[in-house]
């Protein structure tokens, strides 16, 4: 009986994707084998049974993807994804492992001797749900924290004055109790592991709660390896900080269909136009933008797709729903003329709704003509102008709320790959494909199932 309804389970498998920073063609095709098998990407750790991690990860994301790893419930498994031909197999591989009884209970047995106590402090582990106008995809961000107890000095605290055999509180010292030793500064509360908000004065002199808040880099529809450290007061974003988790090394395969520059650009239009969409709640219109770079992925004739992109791209623009969901939120990314919107000839507009058609625009120009109205930017002017919009992103996020961050970082249409690229150390060169220091994290060189 267990085992049929562990294979029944895994008919609808739920899926936890982990996009490395340069695996985006990865991730897309895995996206569309997904949706090919009728399985669920999933929102949050807790709503997964599969990891899918594509790429190759840094030592930080690495450490990242192991902690999600613990949060998933059993039964589970992991793949890493770095070869696309091997998704099918590797996927077929996990299914075998999600209704392998034995191995799962001994993944849950051993789970269950190393977990932590509950009277001890776990790690500060944030999974809150930021939505924007559907079901919220899930943050899983981690960032190690606990309270600093050795800055507490009891030694100030004298015990002598107090009388405890009548609990006389008239004998107690007050004077010698100095609170001078107790360090609070150092000391983070944590309920659960969840640091608790502290206190900050606000724009009009009052106290209002001070939290921090990670945003990425596991998060569906947003920049892979992308991390935002927001600090709100209330539910507004007072300041933020920006970095990026890069990979150990960059993809040593190019997909055949994707090849051509053309085709390149439109898939990747197409895909900001799925992240948009999606955080919109146009799940329709996002679907469509989906089959259609998926389509582009898997190589068919672009210019038979030119007439789908057109009409979406008009189906966008009529939509007053959309309209209003998006209604004044801008973002400033004019800079003379090297924007990536500068390729289909057209200035870059900083309303993300107008940001969406001039995509949609240029995709379906791409596709009728098949090639570049106007010279595409070199990779180091590309990382230039993505570097320069990560430097704009905290002061562009200044005053929002964290659903509102999620649409404008949708909006700017970020390339993390090209940032991450030209920051990589020099150590990580010449790896190959095995992970600077973490090469427990994929299995396989070119892929493979990661068992519990």
């Amino acid at each position: 009986m267990t085992a049929q309804v562990a294979r029944l389970a895994a008919t609808a498998t739920h899926v936890l994707i982990v996009e490395v920073p340069g695996w985006g063609e990865t991730r897309m095709l895995l996206e569309a084998e997904l949706d090919r098998r009728g399985w669920t990407s999933a929102l949050s750790p807790a709503d997964a049974d599969l990891l899918a991690i594509c790429g190759i990860p840094g030592e930080e994301l690495g450490a990242v993807c192991d902690r999600v790893w613990d949060q998933l419930p059993g039964p589970r498994t992991r793949v890493n994804l770095t070869a696309s031909a091997r998704i099918p197999a590797l996927l077929d591989a996990a299914v075998a492992d999600l209704v392998d009884d034995a191995r799962q209970r001994h993944d849950a047995a051993s789970r269950s001797r190393s977990s932590v106590p509950e009277d001890s402090p776990p790690d500060a582990v944030g999974h809150d749900e930021h939505g924007a106008h559907e079901a919220a995809p899930a943050d899983a961000d981690l960032e190690d924290s606990g309270a600093d107890e050795a800055g507490m000095d009891h030694e100030g605290m004298d015990h002598e004055g107090m009388d405890h055999e009548g609990m006389g509180h008239g004998g107690m010292d007050h004077e010698g109790m100095g609170h001078e030793g107790m360090g609070h500064e150092g000391m983070e509360m944590l309920v659960h592991g969840i640091p608790l908000a502290g206190g900050g004065d606000d724009r009009d002199g009052l106290e209002m709660d001070v939290l921090t808040v990670p945003l990425g880099p596991v998060l569906s529809h947003w920049p892979a390896g992308l991390v935002v450290e927001c600090v709100l007061q209330g539910d507004v974003i007072v300041s933020a900080d920006v970095r990026i988790l890069a990979a150990a090394s960059a993809p040593t395969e190019l997909k055949t269909p994707m090849a051509d520059a053309p085709r390149r650009r439109l898939i990747r239009l197409c895909d900001q136009a799925v992240q948009l969409l999606a955080l919109a709640g146009w799940g329709s219109a996002a679907r469509s933008a989906c089959q259609l770079r998926d389509a582009a992925a898997g190589g068919v004739v672009i210019a038979d797709q030119a007439g789908a992109l057109d009409r979406l791209r008009r189906r966008v623009e009529r939509s007053v729903a959309l309209r209003w969901s998006l209604k004044g939120l801008t973002v400033d990314v004019a800079s003379g003329g090297t924007d990536a919107l500068a390729m289909s000839g057209n200035e870059p507009s900083g309303d993300i709704r107008l940001r969406l058609i001039e995509w949609l625009r240029e995709a379906t120009d791409l596709a009728d003509t098949g090639q570049f109205r106007v010279q595409p930017l070199t990779d180091a002017q590309a990382a230039q102008e993505s570097q320069n919009r990560l430097a704009a992103l905290p002061e562009l996020l200044r005053g929002t709320d964290l659903a509102t961050a999620r649409l404008l970082v949708a909006g700017l249409g970020l390339d993390t790959a090209v940032v991450a690229s030209y920051e990589v150390s020099p150590r990580h060169a010449g790896h190959g494909d095995e992970p600077h220091g973490r090469a427990s994290h994929g299995g396989e060189a070119d892929g493979g199932v990661v068992h519990g």
